[in-house]
């Protein structure tokens, strides 16, 4: 059947032009009996459908896809009882240094921020041009005074003699007497002097009052200070660093001077950086206020170490009793720790855990499980709780990318 054939086919009962009212009846018979045919097909395929035969049902006795793990059992053990210590670092006496000295410029400034500096190595040098020649000056007021000293010395030794032959009067021979005492005590005086310009002109130089590291400069090459004025440096004494840490009053009466204490280093390039520390004292106060007292505890110094660092870490307590499990076992599911507990039918379980203190690679359970139950190890992150598995002995014989059928 060609297009002018159907065309005509469908045109052949089509009311006369100009009859609208009869189109529009025409035209509505014509939609009914499309959406009836329409109707029969669906209908029809849905029947299809329904007489297809249905998947035949699994084989009792047979578990598909039971994943494979190694588990551990949940066992009472001893690990060891910690208190978390955190808090930042802090040079343990920083030195600030000045000038004796006063109206003088800096002519030389010889150390920079970091330097490690011995006690008594120069670090800053002033203009001393002034002192030298005030220190010659005393210099010959002493010869001076000594030379006059030894003539009047000389003067009063004769007189003794004058006066013993009746040459010289008593008098006389006192106010020789006199005239040497009084030279003697200017040359005192020209000593004393002395001393002190040569006193201002070792102030002339500022040297290092320990061994440490500068932490901080201002001395600056120009510059006019006072004595007693604004500091030149500040200088890490013995390169000491202490943590000043916070705690409660119940936290505080458990530690002791001297306990070891491990700190990790939170700003530290390495993110395993760690730090030995040992408690050096326990404040003998604590706030009335916030009942919060403070321990002090020395630190090693060493390249992950620096004043104004973060750090966190662990005083050992002593040792306690509570149930273990391996480290590895805890999952975490939405930031919670859980555990995947694995019963005897091999059946798995996510149980929530609350974690305490570890020890090696063992962690206490304070809540959550019980002892003598089995908990997932090598598999544990790849399950739900529902999920059927099969127990291995070792890591090698657990292939968890492929899992396997129980038959």
């Amino acid at each position: 059947m060609n297009m002018t054939t159907l065309k005509t086919e469908w045109q052949k009962d089509f009311p006369a032009r100009g009859d609208t009212r009869a189109q529009e009846s025409w035209l509505r018979r014509r939609r009914w009996w499309i959406a009836g045919l329409l109707g029969l097909a669906v209908a029809g395929g849905g029947a299809y459908v329904a007489m297809q035969p249905k998947p035949a049902a699994p084989v009792a006795g047979t578990v598909a896809s039971a994943l494979t793990v190694t588990v551990a059992p949940v066992q009472n053990g001893t690990v060891p009882r910690t208190l978390m210590i955190t808090g930042s670092l802090a040079a343990f006496d920083e030195l600030p240094i000045g000038t004796e000295t006063e109206g003088l410029a800096i002519s030389e400034v010889l150390v920079e921020i970091g330097d490690h500096v011995k006690q008594g190595q120069v670090l800053v040098r002033f203009n001393n041009s002034v002192l030298k020649a005030q220190l010659q000056q005393a210099q010959a007021s002493l010869n001076e005074a000594e030379a006059n000293a030894v003539e009047a010395r000389a003067n009063w030794k004769r007189a003794d003699e004058l006066v013993k032959s009746g040459w010289m009067s008593g008098q006389d021979h006192d106010n020789r007497r006199a005239v040497a005492a009084t030279m003697e005590a200017r040359v005192g005086v020209a000593q004393a002097n002395l001393a002190l310009a040569e006193a201002k002109l070792r102030q002339a130089e500022v040297r290092a009052p320990a061994d440490g590291t500068i932490s901080s400069r201002t001395a600056r090459v120009g510059a006019v200070l006072s004595a007693g004025g604004a500091e030149l440096f500040r200088m890490i004494r013995n390169d000491r660093i202490e943590l000043v840490a916070e705690l409660p009053e119940a936290d505080l009466a458990l530690v002791k001077a001297g306990q070891p204490i491990s700190l990790h280093v939170d700003g530290a390039a390495d993110p395993a950086a760690t730090a030995k520390g040992t408690v050096r004292l326990v404040e003998p106060t604590v706030d009335q206020k916030t009942r919060i007292g403070r321990v002090r505890i020395d630190v090693e110094r060493n390249a992950s170490t620096l004043p104004g660092m973060f750090v966190s870490g662990l005083v050992t307590l002593g040792q306690t009793d509570a149930l273990v499990v391996p480290e590895k076992s805890v999952i975490y599911q939405n930031g919670e720790p859980h555990v995947m507990v694995v019963s005897t039918d091999g059946n798995a379980e996510s149980r929530a855990v609350t974690l305490g203190p570890r020890n090696a690679n063992s962690i206490a359970i304070l809540s959550g499980v019980t002892a003598g139950e089995q908990v997932a190890l090598r598999g544990a992150t790849y399950l739900k709780s529902g999920d059927h598995v099969t127990i291995v002995e070792n890591d090698a014989a657990a292939n968890l990318a492929a899992p396997t059928e129980k038959k």
